[in-house]
């Protein structure tokens, strides 16, 4: 089969945010099942906590890593850096709080 041809690749860093996202589904359903049939899981409130963490960092990275294939991607596109058209935007934006003052 060609190079250009048939199905693209999942990127690993989906994979990872599908397969965090599901684990953290997967243990806080168990966390609450367990927690109405047994009517106490302390521990469980250990389990949880971890699994949201490593769901909160995974999560944050693919994010980070997502706006900047997009900035590269609309650097691309447009030419313009997507930085300097939030600082050009501020700084029209202070202009104009600035010359609107009494």
């Amino acid at each position: 089969m060609p190079k250009g041809k048939g199905k693209k690749r999942k990127e690993f860093s989906k994979i990872m945010a599908v397969i965090a996202v599901v684990m953290w589904l997967v243990v806080n359903f168990f966390g609450m099942v367990m927690m109405v049939i047994t009517l106490d899981l302390s521990p469980m409130v250990y389990v949880i906590g971890s699994v949201d963490a490593v769901v909160a960092v995974v999560l944050s990275c693919y994010y980070g890593k997502a706006k900047l294939e997009n900035q590269i991607k609309l650097r691309k596109i447009y030419g313009v850096d997507g930085a300097a058209v939030i600082d050009a935007n501020i700084s029209r934006e202070k202009l104009y709080e600035d010359s609107n003052v009494v």
